[in-house]
């Protein structure tokens, strides 16, 4: 009996990793309650080795987030002993460290946050002027945190973003522009350009902006990783901005190049009469002749149609096709109900 109760303590020690990994699975997944009741079993069972207790541990924090902080406060106390930390990977080490820091912070203990934030900015974390900068943001110290994220040793992603963010706020929109340029990860996507292009035309103006999209389009263009209706969308919105600055001749050109390459795009060529009509009326007639003739069916009468003008909104519609009796049955309706609403006097 010993021998078979040693064995299922070895059996559940040994599965307790494999527990917390099909946890972690569950929690990428969107699966919180599911990674919650593994990442418990393995804590209240005592299964697993002290390490594998504090990663899961380490995990149901971050799934509390900014709720349940009694919980959290209890979890991370099975993440920072003495033992624990010991056999933890310095990845790991740093994992929990961060979460303690935001831990401090939802709690409302800034100056533990301050403290711990400087701690990690000293043991070289990338994600640590973030918490720095999360402090001085909290004391509305706009300057102070602008200049951490700034000052950071190293200048990652999520640093760049939350500076960018900042100097956005301040309404720094160079600085801004500064921050998100030359950004490889999000190169050549829309979203990106179109953020850009935003900021371009607060800082530049209209100018630099257009160049700016005209050469983003070029790029697009021969990247092949866009649909040609895709690419004609853009065109067409590229031109309509364009012509909100007052350029149509420079819209008219943009949106002759589309039409060179799709003359049945009839968006563009209504775009391109509107354009070419604000600088060159006689073209634009001429251009006008460019658009199909639209083919009426035959069982469409067009007399009706010019007749029913004017009176298509609901009360006009009625007016022209009720019939006498129900105008009459219409009048009794309404005086019965004003029969009905005749005041009483009531005692009291």
């Amino acid at each position: 009996k010993q021998w078979y109760q040693r064995r299922v303590a070895i059996t559940a020690g040994e599965q307790a990793p494999i527990q917390v990994m099909l946890g972690l699975c569950e929690q990428q997944r969107g699966n919180s309650k599911e990674a919650v009741t593994l990442y418990n079993n393995v804590i209240k069972e005592k299964h697993g080795d002290a390490q594998t207790v504090a990663v899961a541990a380490n995990n149901i924090i971050c799934i509390n987030k900014d709720q349940n902080m009694f919980d959290s406060k209890k979890k991370l106390k099975l993440c920072t002993g003495e033992q624990v930390t010991k056999r933890l990977a310095q990845y790991q080490r740093h994992s929990i460290d961060f979460n303690s820091c935001l831990l401090s912070f939802y709690t409302n203990q800034l100056e533990s946050f301050r403290n711990k934030s400087l701690e990690l900015q000293q043991s070289g974390l990338d994600l640590a002027p973030l918490l720095l900068a999360t402090y001085y943001n909290k004391e509305k110290k706009m300057d102070e945190a602008v200049k951490v994220l700034t000052d950071a040793p190293v200048r990652s992603l999520a640093v760049q973003l939350a500076l960018a963010q900042l100097q956005k706020s301040k309404g720094d929109f160079e600085g801004c522009h500064k921050s998100l340029s030359g950004l490889s990860e999000f190169e050549g996507r829309p979203g990106y350009i179109n953020i850009l292009a935003g900021l371009l035309l607060h800082t530049a103006g209209p100018e630099k902006c257009i160049g700016y999209l005209e050469d983003a389009l070029t790029k697009l263009r021969s990247s092949g990783s866009y649909s040609a209706s895709q690419l004609n969308e853009w065109t067409i919105s590229l031109a309509r901005f364009v012509l909100s600055q007052n350029l149509p001749q420079r819209s008219a050109t943009i949106l002759e190049y589309l039409l060179s390459r799709d003359s049945t795009n009839i968006k563009a060529l209504a775009l391109l009469i509107r354009s070419v009509s604000l600088f060159d009326a006689p073209r634009a007639k001429d251009v006008a002749q460019r658009l199909p003739e639209i083919q009426i069916p035959s069982e469409i009468n067009l007399e009706e149609l010019e007749m029913g003008v004017g009176v298509t909104s609901g009360r006009g519609l009625r007016k022209v096709i009720q019939p006498e009796e129900e105008k009459i049955k219409e009048a009794n309706r309404r005086f019965e109900t004003k029969k009905k609403k005749v005041p009483t006097a009531t005692l009291r």
